[in-house]
């Protein structure tokens, strides 16, 4: 049995695909974190970084913990023996492919979310621009291997689509790049992929059982005030690098 904690997010998603998709047993444990349970002494024990996803193997002794939503998804790959290529270059392709997602997918796609939904009207709209203009390249680069290749690292459905169809899943329901689908047009390619990786069983299976979880997100978020909010974006009283500036100049 494998427990994934987390809440309804992209990152989350990534995790209850890839156990869906090979088999596995799970469980799902949400983690409010606009009450700062990210921040526990327990949580931090198992997620130094206090981001969500974690993954729980409990099928040994003692658990064992795995934070970071790649190194999870290897993880996953490595107990189970699937959707990882045998071939070294098929396996580098692979692992080139679901870097890219780690790498620029996730953190560029995260901020242009920030900032089309907690920066404030005065500081939104360089940040939108700049970050809906690196979402869209990204998603250039896409387009074109898929023109070429039936899916992101080759023939096979693997880690790559795993990692990146929860992203793009969530840029078509609310990116305001999106707002206007003709904008699809553009990219052919991936909305051929988009469906067909939707319509896998695994994922007919995966996103509502995630989605299960979006009460909770919601409740959570109707609670939290201000400082909460803060204080999941870093900002205010909550912004790190005045922490430290404050604490250089003490």
């Amino acid at each position: 049995m494998f427990e994934v904690l987390g809440m309804n997010s992209p990152n989350v998603l990534k995790l209850v695909l890839m156990l869906e998709e090979c088999g596995l047993d799970y469980r799902l444990r949400h983690v409010d974190v606009f009450a700062g349970q990210q921040f526990e002494p327990a949580f931090l024990a198992i997620s130094p970084n206090n981001k969500v996803p974690v993954l729980v193997d409990q099928r040994g002794a003692e658990p064992f913990a795995v934070f970071e939503s790649a190194a999870a998804l290897l993880y996953l790959a490595e107990a189970s023996g699937r959707m990882m290529p045998a071939d070294p270059h098929a396996r580098s392709r692979a692992m080139s492919w679901l870097m890219l997602q780690t790498a620029s997918v996730g953190p560029m796609f995260g901020q242009y979310v920030h900032f089309f939904r907690y920066a404030p009207d005065d500081q939104r709209e360089y940040g939108l621009r700049r970050y809906e203009s690196e979402a869209a390249r990204i998603l250039g680069v896409l387009e074109r291997r898929l023109t070429d290749s039936a899916n992101i690292a080759g023939d096979e459905y693997g880690l790559a689509d795993v990692a990146t169809l929860p992203w793009i899943r969530t840029a078509d329901s609310i990116f305001p790049l999106f707002q206007d689908k003709a904008r699809w047009n553009a990219f052919p390619a991936l909305r051929r992929w988009l469906d067909t990786s939707l319509a896998r069983p695994a994922t007919q299976r995966a996103v509502p059982a995630l989605e299960a979880l979006l009460p909770d997100d919601i409740a959570a978020f109707s609670k939290a005030d201000n400082d909460a909010i803060d204080r999941f974006c870093g900002r205010g009283r909550h912004d790190h690098a005045a922490k430290m500036s404050a604490a250089t100049t003490a």
